[in-house]
């Protein structure tokens, strides 16, 4: 299961985390929309390579303009036009940074899940020496 979709499963206080890395230098529409494809990116590397990161900004950009030139919905194809022109603006001169904020994101939300995982197991384990044995 993608990153992704198990993020979307967590609860809402957890998600209430979730919520807090996203912003206008990386909408959590974008996430959304394409998130099989960035999470296929090597975006630690491009972080650290100029190159890299600007192949993958400009594949952001195709990325978008294919679910854009896809999306069905007038209002969200409208707002994704918008969110595109101001990634432009902003990582055109510096892709790296851009590299630098999905390369995060996708780290918290990896420690968020982890965190979520050892909560469900020390509860699983709390429950197992909490109930008890049923007679016999």
């Amino acid at each position: 299961m993608s990153q992704w979709k198990q993020i979307q499963q967590l609860e809402i206080r957890l998600l209430e985390h979730v919520d807090y890395l996203y912003d206008d230098n990386f909408p959590m529409d974008i996430r959304q929309g394409l998130s099989s494809w960035i999470e296929t990116q090597d975006w630690d590397t491009a972080a650290n390579e100029e190159s890299m990161a600007g192949v993958l900004f400009t594949n952001l950009l195709s990325q978008l303009d294919r679910v854009r030139s896809q999306e069905q919905n007038f209002l969200q194809r409208h707002n994704m036009k918008i969110i595109q022109q101001q990634l432009q603006v902003k990582y055109t001169s510096n892709p790296t940074v851009m590299a630098r904020v999905i390369s995060t994101c996708l780290r918290e939300e990896r420690r968020i899940l982890s965190s979520a995982y050892m909560q469900e197991q020390v509860c699983r384990l709390f429950l197992r020496g909490k109930v008890p044995p049923v007679p016999s």
